[in-house]
């Protein structure tokens, strides 16, 4: 049974807009920004459930998205608003041996198959498999931006063994994640935000799914 997301509303304002240039690698992408959020420490209930299954607690948008992914099975993915340079989030392949420094602070080179989450400057994030240290949301982080995707499994399969990382994101993607439920958890993780971290919807969810994915129906007697 999956939790209620009925209370979602968009907001005031324009989101900040997406474009996606590899929609082979990207078949579905959502995004939804946030505006006014006060990162700190989880409410008790939310640290014990990651704690519970193992899972350190960092700050409640990081353990948000940490949360939706261990209860949906849908990686997400937050940036710092701010670092969104050219204020438009750009999906897209990496040029050949571009560069960017990820969360654990190592500075690696792309090749031209990787998928990549990019400002106007270059690469904010390896899609589907790590964070860029750049964009990531800190203490300082007032506005957020929330992605939610279903990327090619084989896409972040290859780029999981050339930059040999294996995440909890890359682990999902790589074996086929749910391509009907990216918009309905970023709807989830939106409203925790909301409530553990403060803040207010802007504009409406920005998706671009030029394909749309259908259910299978299966008829049995």
């Amino acid at each position: 049974c999956r939790p209620g997301v009925d209370d979602f509303r968009p907001g005031e304002g324009e989101s900040i807009p997406v474009e996606v240039l590899d929609s082979d690698g990207a078949p579905c992408y959502t995004g939804l920004t946030i505006e006014g959020v006060k990162v700190g420490p989880s409410p008790e209930w939310l640290q014990k459930k990651l704690l519970s299954i193992g899972s350190r607690p960092i700050n409640n948008i990081v353990d948000i998205s940490n949360f939706v992914l261990f209860e949906l099975g849908q990686p997400l993915h937050t940036f710092d608003a701010d670092a969104i340079i050219g204020g438009k989030v750009v999906v897209r392949r990496a040029a050949q041996d571009e560069h960017i420094k990820t969360l654990d602070e190592i500075d690696r080179k792309l090749s031209s198959s990787d998928m990549v989450i990019a400002n106007a400057e270059g690469p904010m994030c390896i899609a589907g498999v790590f964070g860029g240290i750049d964009s990531s949301v800190t203490e300082k982080s007032t506005s957020i931006f929330l992605e939610s995707a279903y990327f090619d499994p084989g896409s972040i399969r290859k780029t999981a063994r050339s930059q040999g990382l294996q995440t909890d994101a890359s682990f999902r993607y790589e074996r086929g994640a749910d391509p009907l439920i990216p918009e309905y958890a970023l709807k989830r993780a939106a409203l925790l935000i909301l409530e553990c971290a403060g803040g207010h919807i802007v504009g409406d969810i920005r998706k671009v799914c030029p394909k749309p994915f259908e259910k299978n129906i299966i008829d049995l007697d």
